[in-house]
């Protein structure tokens, strides 16, 4: 992998190793590392089976000019284990805005197919695919009975260095406990390697351990990330994790990274209606996933020309990547598209020109 995707592929696994680090990370109610302690370890005990979850993510990535403005992912709806080695049934509605663009989206799953919503239509992964997943999900668990990061002898409660208790409050009308901490990046990235060298990877190559260089330059990239845990009096499960990473950039890697300078990453994931059983029905006239052709032409396209025989960038040839008005245009004529299949259809010659 080229070193400018490599080392953002590892600033982005910190962002998401706090979610991981959420699953065992909480608050109490009087102000000690040990109360908080073992709160976290109650909610890492009592995992949340079904639920509605709203997931908020807002990124200001500074130097980076195609960005017009911050990022923001949304994602709500209702879940539920099935249990079996089965994919989880869930109802899920996301929005994605970036550059002044906003993207609906819709993805359900009825543990035995899952269908996703573009543009207005809905497309489905069929169930000869989805039992091939399940499949592998169910032959995974029988591999591997241990469940969690213990079977490969990884404890998330030390990815956490000063964690207090704070003021009690509220989440979507449940009393919570409140809890803060920091992560322990350099304890995480050394757990992460311990993963990789554990991990049974079947029917594809192993991805190689991090160098303590890499270790190094994520470690000054990513300051400290604060995290602020809820969790239920009642039940004892996680009912809300907030995370704030800060990102600063030396300018001797900003070049790998887009002219990336730096930035602020927020994102929170919250609990509601824990427990309560979910009914999700396939939806009318699904399209087969393959008859988005209009929308995966165009995506080939945003790929550039590296195939073929003439990748010059010059000149009249078709295998240059787009430019950023090109890109722009694409989005605005799906935008304007709806529903229209063949102008969806037409909408990635804009692509090409």
């Amino acid at each position: 992998m080229p070193s400018r995707s490599r080392l953002l592929v590892l600033v982005l696994a910190i962002v998401l190793s706090l979610g991981v680090a959420a699953c065992g990370s909480s608050g109490g109610g009087g102000g000690s590392s040990k109360d908080a302690t073992q709160i976290v370890n109650t909610a890492f005990q009592h995992p949340i089976k079904a639920a509605t979850i709203a997931f908020n993510l807002n990124a200001q990535l500074n130097g980076i000019s195609q960005l017009n403005g911050p990022i923001s992912v949304q994602l709500t709806g209702p879940y539920e284990t099935v249990g079996g080695g089965k994919l989880p049934k869930f109802d899920l509605k996301a929005s994605i805005s970036a550059g002044g663009q906003n993207v609906p989206l819709a993805i359900r799953s009825t543990s035995d197919d899952i269908f996703i919503q573009i543009q207005g239509n809905w497309y489905e992964l069929g169930k000869d695919t989805v039992a091939k997943l399940n499949d592998q999900i169910a032959q995974q668990r029988s591999n591997n009975p241990s469940k969690g990061f213990s079977a490969f002898g990884v404890n998330p409660l030390t990815w956490l260095k000063d964690a207090k208790t704070a003021d009690d409050t509220t989440v979507a009308g449940e009393p919570v406990n409140h809890a803060t901490a920091t992560l322990d990046v350099g304890k995480l990235l050394d757990d992460l390697d311990q993963i990789v060298s554990k991990a049974n990877v079947s029917g594809a190559t192993k991805p190689p351990q991090l160098t303590a260089q890499q270790k190094e330059q994520i470690q000054k990239i990513v300051k400290d990330p604060r995290i602020d845990v809820y969790v239920s009096k009642n039940d004892q499960t996680l009912r809300r994790l907030a995370a704030d990473v800060n990102l600063t950039i030396p300018k001797d890697q900003q070049s790998k990274l887009q002219g990336l300078q730096g930035g602020d990453v927020k994102f929170s994931v919250e609990f509601s209606n824990v427990g309560q059983s979910v009914n999700v029905t396939a939806p009318p006239n699904a399209q087969p996933l393959s008859s988005l052709s209009g929308l995966l032409g165009g995506a080939s396209a945003l790929g550039g020309g590296s195939s073929g025989s003439g990748s010059s960038s010059s000149g009249s040839g078709s295998s240059a990547a787009p430019s950023t008005k090109q890109v722009q245009e694409y989005a605005k004529c799906l935008q304007n598209a709806g529903s229209d299949a063949n102008a969806i259809q037409k909408c990635a010659s804009i692509l090409s020109k």
